[in-house]
């Protein structure tokens, strides 16, 4: 049986579905192995969820669907039949036939999760340089500034060659 996992992201005020037909190393058919089976794929999660998140070890069943927002916090779990085409993800807008789906289907549980704030200097770092990304004090921005200003000057110096050329065809005709 396939599962299909829905995330409400406050990032882009959407629902996100994940298809566990995309996880490549989940050949359970339990809706119980799917914590550890997200655990095990943590780059393809953080792209699906928008962040870093922690993963509950166990499934909450539940029968009930959540507004979104009670869903902040809250993976759910709803049964996907094995007929059906693999519902995409990452850029994939899946927005009116999810809504459907959700109002359609009854989940069968939920994965709690919560979000990760890393407190390590070497993130802070990363998130600082993240935060400006074209710096002239950083070498690699130096270099693409030198490397683009001397094409612009290999393609005037292109484009004064060609308007010669064309300005004597011109003549010539």
């Amino acid at each position: 049986m396939r599962f299909l996992l829905t995330f409400h992201c406050e990032a882009t005020g959407q629902w996100r579905c994940l298809d566990t037909a995309l996880l490549p190393d989940f050949r359970s058919a339990r809706a119980e192995d799917l914590p550890a089976a997200l655990r095990d794929e943590p780059d393809l999660v953080m792209r699906w969820l928008l962040g870093r998140y922690e993963i509950a070890n166990t499934l909450t069943p539940g029968a009930k669907s959540l507004h979104p927002s009670g869903q902040r916090d809250l993976v759910t779990i709803y049964a996907l039949g094995a007929n059906r085409s693999v519902i995409g993800f990452e850029n994939a807008y899946n927005g009116a036939w999810l809504e459907m789906f959700l109002l359609e289907n009854q989940p069968l549980g939920h994965i709690a999760i919560r979000k990760v704030f890393s407190s390590s200097g070497a993130m802070a770092k990363l998130e600082e340089r993240a935060a400006r990304p074209l710096h002239p004090s950083d070498a690699a921005c130096r270099l693409t500034v030198s490397r683009i200003i001397e094409h612009r000057q290999v393609w005037g110096n292109q484009c004064k060659t060609d308007a010669g050329r064309t300005a004597a065809l011109v003549e010539r005709t």
